[in-house]
């Protein structure tokens, strides 16, 4: 009979992106089912090991994350007001300012819901 050790690094990565993307979204994009991500949690509220694990890797992503939406910011301001200076066609401002609007507004509802205000913010 062949023991399997627990995929302690995979099922941290998996709690940790369930967090962020849901339960559903994770499970397909991992090929697993609900269930493997409820079970994990369940081992995690029982091992140590894992829950350490789980935390520097959604450390580790919120990071990520906050780091590439404010970059995507800077661009998209730097651009606007380009676009705008130089007398840029409406579509194309309707267009970027758009796309500021939907990233402040999701480091702004990510911030609220991981309680992590101002996390890693940017010069």
């Amino acid at each position: 009979m062949r023991i399997v050790e627990f995929p302690y690094e995979r099922a941290a990565v998996v709690l940790a992106e369930s967090e962020l993307f849901g339960d559903k979204q994770t499970a397909k994009r991992w090929g697993i089912s609900d269930r493997t991500i409820r079970n994990y949690r369940t081992r995690m509220s029982e091992d140590e090991h894992l829950a350490a694990l789980f935390h520097l890797k959604k450390e580790a992503l919120t990071k990520d994350w906050q780091s590439d939406a404010t970059k995507a910011l800077k661009v998209s301001l730097n651009k606007l007001v380009e676009l705008v200076q130089d007398n840029g066609k409406p579509d194309q401002i309707h267009a970027v300012a758009g796309a500021v609007k939907i990233v402040g507004e999701l480091k702004i509802a990510f911030e609220a819901l991981t309680d992590e205000p101002g996390n890693n913010r940017e010069g």
